[in-house]
């Protein structure tokens, strides 16, 4: 594992405009979450302890009671000032209601597989209700989504508000299913790029070819400037002895 840290500090870094941009990431999936939380507990059960914390929760209930009740308000004053007619709210409060509902049984079901000492990861983020012949990573990140979208389009027609908060909670989910299975395969990717690079590490640093290395390159010109450069050297003498060895060994370096 030492060496795949260290290994990992020598070839890692590049990265892309997604890793340099974190804080993008993080802000997105806080939004988006927001929204997503609040339609997840119709569609969803079997959750995961974390996944369907209160704090997610009360993030929620928020969403919801904003278009509840600040919605009910516009309405009446677009409707007063600007004579447009934005209906929906009572619909809306059966939302807002069964949303409470539903969360609330949910995580009495939580409790319950804990009391029952059921292990389940706290992060699950639910097993779909929906009857769909197709795999749950599709599921996840095309049909509930579309499917969520297109009932607040349909539902719109006759009732603006509950309309608008589908298509919007719809919209979310879609980029917060996203992120969370983007962020899942990049941590499987930097696993494996950390075992390449251990693993090929001196036939890179011997010239050998991409394909005898699982891609893993290293340009002559940094073989050459660590061999003769003494301070590049000093730098590296922290290192552990299997990756200094590849670096100093003359030997490590022929080309076969």
């Amino acid at each position: 594992m030492k060496l795949i840290d260290e290994s990992k500090s020598v070839f890692g870094g590049a990265g892309g405009i997604w890793q340099k941009s974190e804080w993008v990431l993080a802000l997105l999936s806080l939004i988006s979450s927001c929204f997503a939380i609040s339609i997840v507990p119709f569609i969803r059960k079997d959750f995961g302890e974390r996944y369907l914390g209160w704090l997610n929760l009360f993030f929620g209930y928020t969403v919801v009671a904003n278009f509840t009740f600040l919605g009910t308000l516009f309405a009446g004053l677009a409707g007063a000032f600007l004579h447009v007619g934005i209906g929906g709210a009572p619909i809306m409060r059966l939302f807002w209601f069964a949303f409470i509902g539903l969360s609330i049984y949910h995580r009495r079901e939580i409790a319950r597989k804990n009391k029952a000492g059921i292990k389940w990861h706290s992060m699950y983020l639910g097993t779909s209700l929906l009857p769909l012949p197709f795999s749950s990573e599709v599921i996840y990140k095309f049909a509930e989504p579309g499917l969520v979208i297109g009932g607040g389009w349909l539902l719109s027609g006759i009732a603006t508000l509950p309309g608008v908060w589908l298509m919007i909670a719809g919209a979310s989910l879609f980029i917060n299913n996203h992120l969370i299975y983007y962020k899942q395969r990049q941590a499987i990717l930097d696993i494996r790029d950390a075992e390449i690079e251990a693993r090929n590490m001196s036939k890179a640093f011997a010239g050998r070819p991409a394909a005898e290395t699982g891609g893993l390159m290293v340009a002559e010109s940094c073989v050459e400037l660590l061999r003769t450069d003494a301070d590049l050297q000093a730098a590296f003498t922290n290192l552990s002895p299997e990756l200094k060895d590849v670096l100093d060994t003359p030997a490590s370096r022929e080309k076969a």
